[in-house]
C-alpha cells in the first residue's frame, strides 16, 4: 500500500538532479518491486548505476563504503537493489528470476532513471563481480547500450568455466609461495590437496562452489599480508546510512541459494564469445590478489571488448572488492574515466 501510495504521489512532483541527493523509489517488472537509492551530486547530470556482486548481495553495502561517500561528492549514484535480493520484494514465479530477466529488470530501471530525471543524463553501468556479469549481458542485449554512456567493470564475472581454471591456476601458484615462506601452512595445504583431487576439466557445482569458498577465505581471514597493505587513508571506513530492511536482506539471502536453477546457470555463464559487441567506453578494475575473480579475466575482457574507448587498471594490493583497498585511486580512475 505504501509503495502504491508513493507512485501515486509522484505523479505530482517534479524530480529535479540536486548537488545533495537523497531519494528512494521502486521499479516493479514482472511482480518484484525493487529498490532504486538515489544518493549525490546529481548536479553533474552523470548517474552511476550499481550492479551488485552476488547474486544474494545487496547495494546497500556499497552506498556505506568509503569509496562511495567520495563518489557522491562529484556524481550521482543509483543503488539498485535486484530481484529478489537486498531489499526487493513482490509475489513473482521463481523460476523467473534468471540472468535474462534481471537485465530486463535493468533496462526498466535505466528507462525508470530517464524518466524521472530526464531523457539528457548520462548514465553509466557500474558493475562488480555478479553485477560485471549482468552488465556484460545488459550490453549484449539488443540496442540497450545505446542508452548507456560507459561501462565500469569491478572483477567481473562473466564466464563462470574461464573462472574456475583461473581460480585453480591462481590458487595453486600462491600455495606454493605461502607454503615456501611458511605462512598459514595447514590452510595453504588443504588447498593444494583439494585441488589436486579435482577433475579440472570436469567440475561439480560443488567443487565451483569450494573453490569461491577457498578464494572468500583468503580475504576474509586474511591470509596474505600484502593485500592489508593500504595506500588509501579511507580504505575499509564506512558511513552509516540505514536504509537496509534486515528482514528483507536475510530472506533474500538465504532463498537466493535454495533456487537451484539460479545458480546453475550463475556456474553456466559464458559471456566471453561477444565482448566484442560491447562498444561503449569501458573502464575495467581488477585487484591483483582477487582469487574469486581472478585478474586473467579483467586481461581477456580488455583485450576483447569492442570500444575502442577503453581502460584497464590492476591494484596491486588489492582483492576482490577492488574498490574497497584503495578508495582515492578508484575515485580518481572513476573521475578520469568519466570526465
Amino acid at each position: 500500500m505504501l509503495i502504491i501510495i508513493c507512485t501515486q504521489l509522484s505523479c505530482s512532483k517534479d524530480y529535479v538532479l540536486e548537488s545533495n541527493m537523497e531519494e528512494t523509489f521502486y521499479v516493479r517488472n514482472g511482480g518484484s518491486d525493487m529498490p532504486v537509492f538515489v544518493r549525490g551530486n546529481g548536479e553533474s547530470n552523470k548517474i552511476l548505476l550499481l550492479l551488485h556482486g552476488g547474486p544474494g548481495d545487496t547495494s546497500v553495502s556499497y552506498l556505506n563504503s568509503a569509496y562511495s561517500q567520495q563518489l557522491h561528492t562529484h556524481y550521482a549514484v543509483a543503488y539498485y537493489d535486484q530481484r529478489q535480493q537486498g531489499n526487493s520484494h513482490g509475489h513473482f514465479d521463481p523460476e523467473e528470476n534468471s540472468l535474462s530477466q534481471i537485465v530486463e529488470d535493468t533496462h526498466d530501471v535505466v528507462k525508470a532513471l530517464q524518466y524521472r530525471y530526464g531523457g539528457d543524463i548520462e548514465i553509466y553501468l557500474w558493475g562488480h563481480s555478479w553485477g560485471g556479469a549482468v552488465g556484460t549481458a545488459y550490453l549484449q542485449t539488443a540496442d540497450y547500450q545505446s542508452e548507456i554512456s560507459g561501462f565500469i567493470e569491478v572483477s567481473g564475472g562473466y564466464d563462470f568455466d574461464f573462472i574456475n581454471q583461473a581460480v585453480i591456476s591462481k590458487l595453486t601458484s600462491q600455495a606454493e609461495i605461502e607454503l615456501a615462506q611458511g605462512n598459514h601452512i595447514e590452510f595453504w595445504k588443504e588447498v593444494v590437496d583439494y585441488i589436486a583431487d579435482l577433475d579440472v576439466n570436469n567440475l561439480t557445482t560443488e567443487q565451483s562452489l569450494d573453490l569461491n569458498r577457498y578464494a572468500g577465505q583468503i580475504e576474509r581471514d586474511e591470509l596474505i599480508d600484502d593485500l592489508y597493505v593500504i595506500p588509501s587513508t579511507e580504505a575499509f571506513s564506512e558511513i552509516n546510512d540505514k536504509v537496509t530492511n534486515p528482514l528483507s536482506v536475510t530472506f533474500n539471502a538465504i532463498s537466493i541459494f535454495t533456487q537451484e536453477y539460479l545458480i546453475d546457470e550463475l556456474l553456466s555463464i559464458s559471456l566471453s564469445e561477444n565482448l566484442n559487441l560491447i562498444t561503449v567506453p569501458t573502464l575495467l578494475i581488477w585487484g591483483h590478489y582477487d582469487f574469486k575473480v581472478p585478474v586473467e579475466l579483467g586481461q581477456f575482457a580488455y583485450n576483447n571488448i569492442g570500444s575502442e574507448d577503453k581502460t584497464f587498471h590492476i591494484y596491486p594490493h588489492a582483492g576482490h572488492t577492488t574498490m574497497r583497498y584503495d578508495a582515492d585511486r578508484f575515485v580518481n580512475d572513476v573521475r578520469e574515466f568519466l570526465e
